[in-house]
């Protein structure tokens, strides 16, 4: 089974990056907004949903896949594909707010938080130099 996710990446103006961490529904471990395909939405619009539903993020998805990871549990085994979604504002109340709670914080403390050993592994392998030039090229507009 595959699904898709995103990786949420907020960018300060002193250059900094922040990554948008959310709770599991009911495990309440930390990991990246993810969901199943849907049909007939690319993977982008797939994962830009998602972040918007599990998070309340609202931004734009970088149209490059920067890895998957492999999620294991007693009830299901799957490899996400995650897409750098750049922040433009988080919502107070979303979808799913009562369910979730989410978090910001550099890339090194995230790689310390989610609750797979593989999607810390891919963290540890963010390119942030490539999505940052994106994010100035778009944001100059």
């Amino acid at each position: 089974m595959r699904q898709i996710g995103a990786l949420p990446l907020f960018f300060y103006d002193d250059g900094a990056v922040d990554v948008v961490l959310i709770t599991s529904r009911f495990g309440r471990r930390w990991i990246i907004p993810k969901g199943n395909p849907v049909a007939g939405l690319p993977p982008t619009e797939v994962a830009a949903l998602e972040a918007l539903e599990e998070g309340g993020i609202v931004g734009t998805v970088v149209d490059y896949r920067i890895g998957s990871f492999k999620l294991e549990s007693r009830f299901k085994k799957c490899i996400v594909d995650v897409y750098p979604l750049i922040v433009r504002k988080q919502l107070r109340h979303w979808d799913e707010s009562s369910d979730r709670e989410s978090m910001r914080c550099d890339l090194e403390t995230a790689q310390s938080l989610v609750a797979s050993p593989s999607l810390a592994a891919l963290l540890r392998k963010v390119k942030l130099r490539k999505i940052e030039k994106y994010h100035r090229a778009h944001s100059a507009r």
